[in-house]
């Protein structure tokens, strides 16, 4: 599922070489997106995203190490309008992410949620509170707070919803609904989107490299689902989703899974303060342990 050779398609993608100087694939809808013209793989990125961008997109990689989770640029300036942009590295790749730009202070809309649960002293109170806080800010028609049992069952402890849906709360879901695969990519990378479960895969070009290696996409906003998946929440009726993973002690606590009965893409600003009100919640939830 780290290597589907494909993207979501409210986004496109290029990958370069480690000091992100040339192009080596894109994602296929890359050209009519950032108003490039064809024959991407092979130009200096100069080329394709302007001089002053790609200057701004090695300072970012100058302060992540190999494997860490993306750089957001938010609101970068491109000759096809503005955008919001994650950047990372892997594997000497850097894979650069770009979206429409959206609007929005997520330092502030962090910091208001964290003020929120940053006094309660018990395990319950915070999971209850925050299913309610992260459903008031983000505005999804379901949010659950799974917990992870010894045998990898999870349990629904939090339910924040829609007054016309059926409750999950307190539910058992086998381990087998989420993969182990799956559970390493929500420690790599912690917060995760789907914006259509019935949305189009677009490729990336070339799938493989010249040593026949596909592109790893497990630190990719943009990376695509597995059809699995996809059948998974459409026989639920999920049509969006969103997860942002809880760790304690360097292991998956839980999840926070955010559902939505229709297509829904999250805007890099509130996703970036979800994932911040994340981080601070599975640390609130060490301290209390």
């Amino acid at each position: 599922i780290h290597i589907p050779g494909s993207i979501q398609p409210h986004g496109c993608l290029l990958a370069c070489d480690a000091r992100a100087a040339i192009v080596l694939r894109h994602s296929a809808n890359a050209v009519e997106m950032l108003g490039l013209p064809g024959g991407i793989n092979g130009l200096p990125l100069e080329e394709a995203i302007g001089a002053e961008n790609v200057h701004t997109l090695r300072n970012a990689l100058a302060t992540l190490q190999d494997g860490s989770r993306p750089a957001l640029l938010p609101g970068l300036r491109l000759a096809a309008g503005l955008f919001d942009v994650s950047v990372h590295v892997f594997r000497s790749i850097v894979t650069i992410e770009f979206e429409p730009a959206s609007l929005g202070q997520p330092l502030q809309l962090a910091r208001g949620l964290i003020g929120r649960i940053r006094d309660i002293d018990e395990v319950e109170k915070l999971v209850r509170q925050s299913a309610r806080l992260i459903r008031g800010l983000l505005e999804y028609d379901r949010v659950m707070i799974y917990r992870f049992e010894q045998d990898g069952a999870g349990k629904v402890a939090a339910e924040a919803k829609r007054g016309d849906l059926e409750s999950f709360l307190g539910q058992y879901f086998p381990a087998s609904d989420i993969p182990q695969q799956a559970r390493i990519l929500y420690l790599k990378n912690t917060i995760r989107i789907i914006g259509d479960a019935s949305g189009d895969r677009v490729p990336v070009v070339p799938e493989f490299d010249a040593s026949g290696e596909a592109l790893d996409l497990s630190l990719a906003h943009l990376r695509s689902v597995s059809p699995i998946h996809f059948e998974y929440l459409r026989n639920m009726g999920v049509a969006a989703s969103m997860s942002i993973s809880v760790i304690v002690d360097g292991a998956l606590w839980g999840l926070i899974a955010c559902h939505h009965y229709k297509p829904r893409i999250l805007p890099m600003a509130e996703r970036i303060a979800a994932e911040m009100f994340g981080e601070f919640f599975s640390l609130h939830l060490t301290s209390l342990k």
